[in-house]
């Protein structure tokens, strides 16, 4: 897996599938299901939406989870 890294360098996440996301160190998974779920850096405390872990991240599988998840988040039926 591509790591996602916050802009201070940190790496953001553990893991990112289509449950959701495993911040470093958090005992469970995010599943972005509202507008206010968050990833927060344990370096800088920057936080980042679904959205902004778009931004942030590199390889398409990564990629694509996280769009599914704001696709969900944001009450859009998935393409078959």
């Amino acid at each position: 897996m591509s790591s996602i890294l916050c802009v201070c360098g940190a790496v953001l996440v553990e893991d990112v599938t289509e449950e959701g996301v495993k911040p470093v160190g958090g005992a469970s998974i995010i599943p972005f299901r509202r507008t206010t779920d968050y990833v927060m850096c344990a370096q800088c405390l920057r936080s980042y939406d679904v959205r902004s872990l778009i931004a942030q991240a590199t390889g398409r599988e990564i990629i694509e989870n996280l769009e599914w998840l704001a696709d969900r988040q944001a009450g859009v039926e998935p393409e078959d």
